[in-house]
């Protein structure tokens, strides 16, 4: 979501209008999920994507509409037959879109998006609500954002309950995007959970490990990065870590690292030992990946082993290994490629559970 953030300050900077496209709600299928966007400059280029197909093309004329009148529309696109397969949905669906019409003079909007754009690129986290004054299939009505940053800071508001709202992420959210009720108004706001797409641990700074960390990154991973060579836990040889951590030894590895359900756990160290070592530590943590690297006979052992020292069989099925997927990657660049795509593949089978409300 940077790059959008940083494209709509960029247009506050030159003093343009633009165009945001937000889907809004999905019943059946999409292409893209609750909350995904793409902005529409005055020049008619575009910056993300909600799709592509038939589906894209139509919200792309809904954004030039609202550029053209300073207009902003809500509406809702049902796709069947020919045209769900168009649009990549291929047992049809609808989607329910937000156009916003931005205009270049609006502070509290421009301060909204630079705050977003702060947030991101510190892989922070915040609530964004918006206030729809738009019903389903109408345009016109304003379009109010109020932002809370992870401190509790607001910027925006609302012209309706702004004390209920606040309380609003205090509820667990089925989503992290989804349409809410305000408490005790009947309303309803677009609210979202903005936050990092879960946490890479990547345990070993060597070729691999710098990869892993370079593709993280770029797929909206947050990374840490971890050794006990210094000369390779720095800065010059992970540059897209977003910290990194410098170990006295691997025997306490995890003491100053917070794992929880959101991390990934890569093991790409130098040695067979050391793996083992932080392997033994990773199956304590509730971790919702681990994966080590190595050939077959090496995991076998070090597999076997753990199984001697009381680990169970449950503990042992929890580990990726071989890591990755089978893609018959050699160079620590392929290597880092069939890493990275069996984290994604596992971050959304978990984010489709969570949208179906498992």
């Amino acid at each position: 979501m940077l790059e959008i953030w940083k494209a709509a300050v960029e247009q506050f900077h030159h003093g343009n209008d633009f165009a945001l496209a937000t889907i809004l709600a999905v019943r059946g299928s999409s292409p893209r999920h609750v909350g995904t966007r793409f902005l529409v400059r005055r020049n008619g280029s575009i910056v993300g994507t909600i799709g592509g197909g038939l589906f894209e093309a139509q919200v792309q004329q809904f954004a030039w509409d609202a550029l053209k009148s300073g207009i902003s529309h809500r509406a809702l696109f049902s796709f069947q037959g020919k045209d769900a397969e168009s649009a990549e949905m291929i047992c049809g669906g609808d989607a329910e879109v937000l156009v916003e019409f931005v205009p270049a003079g609006d502070n509290a909007r421009e301060q909204i998006f630079r705050q977003l754009m702060e947030i991101s690129r510190k892989r922070a986290s915040a609530y964004l609500f918006t206030d729809l004054e738009i019903p389903i299939g109408g345009s016109g009505g304003q379009v109010n954002h109020l932002l809370l940053d992870d401190q509790g800071v607001k910027y925006g508001g609302f012209p309706s309950d702004e004390a209920a709202i606040r309380a609003m992420p205090q509820q667990r959210l089925l989503r992290p995007a989804q349409l809410v009720e305000v408490p005790g108004t009947g309303n309803h706001v677009f609210l979202e959970w903005l936050h990092p797409m879960g946490t890479v641990f990547i345990f070993g700074a060597g070729h691999v490990g710098a990869c892993v960390a370079h593709l993280a990154a770029y797929v909206d991973f947050k990374v840490v990065a971890v050794d006990d060579r210094s000369e390779f836990a720095c800065p010059e040889n992970v540059p897209d870590a977003d910290q990194i951590v410098v170990l006295d030894s691997f025997k306490t590895g995890f003491e100053k690292l917070e794992v929880n359900g959101d991390s990934y756990l890569v093991i790409v160290t130098r040695g067979h030992a050391h793996d083992k070592t932080v392997l033994e530590q990773a199956l304590r943590t509730p971790a919702g990946y681990i994966g080590m690297i190595g050939s077959r006979r090496k995991i076998k052992l070090i597999l076997e082993s753990l199984l001697e020292q009381g680990f169970g069989r449950e503990d042992i099925q929890r580990v990726h290994a071989p890591i990755g997927l089978p893609i018959g990657g050699e160079t620590p660049e392929e290597i880092g490629v069939s890493i990275i795509a069996e984290m994604v593949q596992i971050r959304n089978r978990k984010d489709r559970i969570t949208q179906l409300g498992g």
